[in-house]
């Protein structure tokens, strides 16, 4: 019998993982959204995943669009992520930000740490989300920095000096 969901939420909080927000181009339409779900899968092809709450704006956009980029955020972005989480009330999350589009179509954040664009080369079923396999079509450093984590529902940085642990 499978863990119950709030088990299984307890226990995932106490892996620390990087802060992306995901952006998606379909048609004239560009959307966002704060994502720790995502991983690299494969060096030769490029490949990484990210995963999509069904029954999403986003999902929906993504599916229709079929292309994405990555973009990671820095330790001094959590404001930015919580723009995109949806947690501050903005009609359109992309107001007053440098962007770009990416070779995909992809909008990129020039102010993130780095970025990967990606197109989509598989959809599967992940139980309430979908996940999203990515093609590497290019990928760039845009700064320097530390990446901003996300570890038991805050937001964390690396401690400076010690071999990169948490603070």
């Amino acid at each position: 019998m499978p863990v119950p969901p709030e088990q299984l939420r307890q226990v995932m909080r106490r892996w620390a993982s990087t802060v992306t927000v995901v952006t998606m181009r379909a048609d004239d339409q560009i959307h966002g959204l704060t994502a720790t779900a995502f991983t690299s899968v494969s060096m030769n092809p490029p490949l990484v995943l990210v995963c999509i709450q069904n029954d999403s704006r986003s999902e929906a956009l993504l599916r229709r669009g079929r292309c994405f980029a990555v973009n990671f955020l820095t330790e001094d972005q959590a404001a930015l992520s919580e723009r995109f989480a949806g947690r501050i009330p903005i009609a359109d999350r992309f107001e007053g930000l440098a962007c770009r589009m990416a070779v995909t179509g992809a909008p990129i954040l020039e102010d993130a740490l780095a970025y990967l664009d990606c197109t989509v080369a598989g959809a599967y079923w992940g139980g309430d989300h979908t996940i999203y396999l990515g093609l590497v079509e290019d990928a760039g450093i845009l700064r320097d920095g530390s990446p901003l984590l996300y570890f038991q529902g805050h937001y964390r940085r690396l401690a400076p000096g010690n071999g990169g642990g948490l603070l």
